[in-house]
């Protein structure tokens, strides 16, 4: 008789799951990562989202794991209220989020840098750092409590895994076990260690491109002096063969003869 422990073995190896990767989950925000030591300048991405979704040996009746509508109308929600904002990190530890009234929010950095947003052009978001990974967490939880706990566990789904791309061949996953209940789902902090890493050069994004050019640029302007030099030298030596040959000419008078003599020689 098969074991209990082989049986669930096989049945590991042919898990169902589905993967939604819509262009319509995307949006365009602006933010910068801040923590100890180090800020980066304000700038944006075209962000793009995706949903993995991991069940059981078997499927539903109707045919599905899940179905994709359930998941598209999530996300199109979600993106729709990211979208076209500044994403304001409000558990950020080198950040001060202060009211200034009903409309508008400041920001004040460990650098000593100071923001003023329309309250409206921002989206608060508990998190420490507007990262991806940390984006992710947070979609984590936002994807689980609109859908439903019970709408995905009830289907044999278990786990769901939830990926942010910033940019082409940039982006993050974070994938973990669906909890029982939302009083069990982390908060993004409980997924940071506390040790600190060492800061970088403050509003400085240098990437092999960047630093290739730069080397390249400093190399140009090295050549090219030298090159200024090299020409001056033999533009000068040129003049004083042609001074020479005039003067063995002796076709100008002594008067110009000398001034040209005198020129060269300066």
């Amino acid at each position: 008789m098969m074991s209990t422990a082989i049986q669930q073995q096989q049945q590991e190896q042919h898990l169902f799951e589905v993967h939604v990767a819509k262009q319509t989950f995307k949006f365009h925000a602006a933010h910068f990562v801040a923590y100890d030591g180090f800020r980066e300048r304000l700038h944006g991405h075209n962000y793009q989202v995706s949903v993995r979704l991991i069940g059981s040996h078997t499927i539903m009746n109707d045919g599905y794991l899940i179905d994709f509508g359930d998941i598209k109308g999530v996300m199109k929600k979600i993106c729709k209220e990211l979208n076209e904002h500044f994403i304001c990190p409000t558990l950020s530890d080198v950040i001060k989020i202060s009211h200034e009234d009903d409309m508008n929010i400041t920001l004040r950095c460990q650098d000593g840098a100071f923001f003023s947003f329309p309250k409206s052009d921002c989206v608060m978001l508990p998190i420490v750092h507007s990262t991806v990974e940390e984006l992710s967490i947070y979609l984590y939880g936002r994807v689980l409590r609109d859908i439903g706990i019970t709408a995905l566990t009830s289907r044999g789904i278990h786990t769901m895994e939830i990926n942010v791309a910033e940019a082409v061949g940039q982006d993050a996953s974070f994938r973990y076990k669906i909890p029982q209940d939302l009083c069990q789902l982390k908060d993004v902090p409980s997924f940071i260690k506390a040790n600190n890493v060492v800061a970088k050069p403050c509003l400085r994004i240098v990437d092999t491109e960047e630093k290739e050019t730069t080397t390249d640029t400093e190399s140009c302007k090295k050549k090219e002096n030298e090159c200024e030099c090299n020409c001056s030298a033999k533009l000068s030596s040129q003049l004083q063969k042609l001074s020479e040959a005039i003067m063995k000419l002796d076709i100008l008078p002594s008067d110009t003869l000398q001034e040209l003599k005198e020129t060269f020689k300066q």
